[in-house]
């Protein structure tokens, strides 16, 4: 049992063993710190924790301390004998085996030659599993449109990004994280592996350039594993001093800036929008050069339209006058003829009796009966022919009209259809049904 005076109290409170360690440590919990050392042990236990002693340099003194296994992943530092290091954390008594020990959360080399070194020796041995083959690597998305991004909230590098993003409409979540620094790395690596499962098509880390020592978070083993396993593919922006981040060499891809990682995003859109432009101006183009194709066209088959019109009503007046020349020989002919018709088929009729007679009287007993029936038959027909004939005559006779009371008007035995063609004082021969009279125009309306 352990006596302590209570500061509020003239009664003194007994503890016990593990009271005491555990007032102890929540005293000690307070004192948060951040030591420079050479480690001068060290050791890996089965499970995976590291343990291992810090020494002063100088003065030669010695501090235990302990990482445990998943803290020492995250650092992605491999930790030697002789190696100066810089750890941050709080001290801790463990009461099983009575000892004191610094529990480190961080760990940072200290010196740009030791963190030189150990980006080389990361690095080959990263080179030698493949993880920075091309071969690996995944192809960006086309058209991207949902977007993590994963940087500090704080400075100008968020909105670099988002001011040079193309607005196509995307869907952009931002994780903020540290993002300077060694302590940098084991933040980023989390937040990598906590984005594993969401509905993205892109993974964007960006931060502005720095030295070796601010940019150190990039060069971290554990980021750089969970970024090559990562499902979707992942863009680094970050720019650097001389060597390129591992975290940059096992992305997708790469720009050395935000603002580029945010052009190389849009790219693609920006040429799908140039494509579409083009496109338009091609279609409009066509569109144009059809219409006027179109017109030319049409334009010339309207004139060939209008000249075979011209023809064919040329041809149709030249019919025209044609026709009424021909009908008037016709009505000549007919008239001519209408006298002598009836005599003829007087003259026709008594012939073809006269032959039917003769063969009826002399050559009854030397024909055939059929033969005789079909003569006979023969002659019918030709009798009915020319009363159709005579018929058809005297319909279309000019000079039947005449008997219903119209006449014909002459004028040297040309027909007159329109007063254009008479003048004051002509004679005319005006036609009736039963004869002419002639006439003198005195009077034209």
């Amino acid at each position: 049992m352990v006596l302590i005076k209570d500061v509020g109290s003239e009664k003194d409170k007994k503890l016990s063993v593990s009271e005491y360690i555990k007032l102890l440590n929540n005293s000690l919990s307070n004192l948060y710190g951040e030591v420079i050392g050479e480690i001068s042990e060290i050791t890996i236990s089965a499970k995976g924790h590291v343990y291992f002693v810090l020494k002063d340099k100088i003065t030669g003194y010695v501090l235990p301390c302990t990482i445990w296994e998943t803290n020492y992943l995250l650092n992605g530092i491999d930790m030697e004998i002789g190696m100066e290091i810089l750890i941050k954390g709080r001290p801790e008594f463990y009461g099983p085996f009575g000892k004191l020990s610094f529990i480190t959360k961080n760990v940072e080399l200290v010196g740009d030659g030791a963190l030189k070194k150990a980006y080389e020796k990361l690095k080959e041995k990263l080179e030698k599993e493949g993880l920075f083959d091309n071969s690996r690597k995944k192809t960006l998305p086309l058209f991207p449109k949902k977007i993590a991004v994963i940087t500090s909230n704080y400075g100008a590098v968020i909105h670099d990004f988002t001011n040079n993003l193309r607005k196509s409409g995307f869907q952009i979540k931002i994780l903020d994280c540290r993002v300077e620094g060694s302590e940098s790395g084991p933040e980023l690596a989390l937040s990598v592996r906590a984005l594993r499962g969401e509905d993205i098509d892109l993974l964007v880390i960006i931060r502005g350039g720095g030295s070796i020592q601010s940019l150190a978070g990039f060069n971290n083993e554990a980021l750089v594993r969970e970024i090559a396993n990562f499902p979707t593919p992942v863009i680094i922006g970050v720019g650097h001093h001389e060597d390129v981040t591992l975290a940059s060499l096992v992305a997708d891809a790469s720009e050395s800036t935000p603002s580029l990682t945010a052009e190389l995003i849009g790219r693609s859109w920006e040429k799908a929008e140039q494509s579409v432009d083009n496109i338009q101006r091609k279609i409009f183009s066509h569109y144009e050069y059809s219409l006027e194709r179109s017109s030319k066209i049409l334009r010339l088959t309207f004139e060939k339209a209008k000249k075979s019109f011209d023809k064919i009503l040329k041809i149709h007046d030249n019919t025209k006058q044609s026709l009424r020349h021909g009908m008037q020989k016709i009505k000549e002919k007919i008239k001519e003829t209408q006298n002598g018709v009836s005599d003829k088929k007087i003259y026709i009729t008594q012939q073809f009796q006269k032959s039917i007679d003769e063969v009826n009287n002399k050559c009854l007993f030397n024909i055939p009966k059929f033969i005789l029936k079909k003569y006979t038959k023969i002659i019918k027909d030709k009798q009915d022919s020319l009363k159709t004939l005579k018929k058809l005559i005297e319909t279309n006779n000019p000079e039947r009209q005449l008997e219903l009371g119209y006449s014909i008007v002459f004028q040297k035995n040309k027909v007159i259809r329109s007063i254009s063609q008479i003048n004051f004082g002509d004679q005319i021969n005006i036609k009736i049904s039963d004869g002419s009279i002639i006439s003198e125009v005195k009077s034209i309306k």
